[in-house]
């Protein structure tokens, strides 16, 4: 089964994003996985996988050695300075 043919519902995913929030730091799938299923949300690897995808594409988390860690931010002062700071 392709990751595309996976269904996932919104509040896997709001689920996903709230755990990566809190996190503050890189986690690895499995984590993830674990604290899903503490909050009672338990969800399979091919759709934690599916929504992860999405977070990627969307540059709200990435994804390197040491795990994945949510990197979306608000701030508008770091909104401003990202869109006219100089690309290193």
């Amino acid at each position: 089964m392709s990751p595309a043919s996976v269904d996932v519902t919104l509040s896997t995913v709001e689920a996903v994003q709230s755990v990566l929030e809190k996190a503050k730091v890189p986690v690895s799938r499995n984590w993830i996985l674990e604290e899903l299923k503490k909050k009672g949300r338990g969800t399979v690897r091919q759709r934690l996988n599916r929504v992860l995808e999405y977070f990627f594409r969307l540059g709200l988390a990435v994804e390197g050695s040491k795990g994945v860690q949510w990197t979306h931010n608000e701030s508008p002062s770091l909104r401003r300075a990202s869109s006219m700071g100089r690309e290193l």
